[in-house]
């Protein structure tokens, strides 16, 4: 599948972190996080980049900030290193690191990115945003603690789920993205039932189709995560560009992506659902 370029390159079909929590989730008090100058860097990057990871923790609901801090706070301190620059583009690795209050490292994350040199001599945290979301996800759930579900009896299975017709698309395509969202939570140890009955939680997506130019086109899919009264308790949004060949031609392909990342994101819904959100009878228990 052909992409449309951009810098730096995003996750294909990624979902965006936070919007897989769920709605009725209950989080615990949380001190805050503060995000100190990224060593390595100009100053300019370094406030770039800082303030992509605050976006990316306040996204998720996490209190953060580039200044300030009390006892309880978190710190996540960065370093950057060109690893190869040529005339046009530039390859950085950026680790991070999580420490407490007293400054015991708690987490690191490592990664690598592409950028091109001229965004890079001109930063922003939108255009930065991709290279905080992965470490700020990580960092998440140690500060977050464990989730609701690793305190259940190892007694309850996963709820049995069912994948509704998507919406938005004519009905081949439909029916193609339906199959693929229920092999790829198949594939998660779900329980996906054709049918309504039995049921415990039910998923249904819509897709949208931007305007076509210079052969791509933009595609959102949108996801959400209802009970078995039609109250949604979780959602989760997909967006990227592809060619407009791949949606013509291409479509199994395509809806294989979309839907393994999607699958991972309903995952993440349920992890962190409470267990009376989706009742089941003795039969759905291990």
């Amino acid at each position: 599948m052909t992409l449309v370029a951009c810098q730096p390159a995003p996750t294909p079909f990624a979902h965006t972190p936070g919007q897989g929590d769920p709605i009725i989730s209950e989080r615990p008090d949380i001190a805050g996080v503060t995000v100190r100058p990224i060593n390595g860097l100009t100053k300019r990057q370094s406030d770039a980049l800082s303030k992509a990871m605050v976006n990316a923790f306040m996204a998720m609901e996490i209190p953060a900030a580039t200044t300030g801090e009390n006892r309880r706070s978190r710190f996540v301190d960065g370093t950057a290193k060109i690893i190869s620059s040529a005339k046009t583009q530039m390859a950085i690795q950026i680790e991070w690191t999580l420490t407490d209050s007293l400054g015991r490292a708690l987490e690191t994350h490592k990664s690598r990115h592409r950028i091109n040199r001229e965004s890079w001599n001109h930063p922003n945290p939108k255009s930065l945003s991709s290279w905080a979301k992965q470490p700020a996800q990580q960092f998440s759930r140690r500060i977050l603690g464990p989730r609701p579900n690793e305190k259940r009896s190892q007694s309850v299975s996963l709820p049995r789920l069912h994948v509704w017709p998507v919406d938005g698309i004519d009905g081949s395509r439909a029916t193609t993205l339906q199959r693929a969202m229920e092999r790829a939570l198949s594939q998660r140890k779900f329980v996906v039932l054709k049918g309504l009955e039995g049921a415990a939680l039910i998923i249904a997506g819509s897709v949208s189709l931007g305007t076509a130019r210079g052969g791509s086109q933009p595609i959102e899919i949108n996801w959400s995560v209802l009970d078995t009264k039609g109250k949604q308790v979780g959602k989760l949004d997909q967006k990227n560009s592809v060619a407009v060949s791949t949606i013509k031609n291409r479509w199994q392909n395509l809806s294989s992506i979309i839907t393994q990342n999607a699958a991972g994101g309903v995952s993440e819904i349920v992890d962190r659902l409470p267990v009376e959100s989706f009742p089941q009878d003795k039969k759905t228990r291990r």
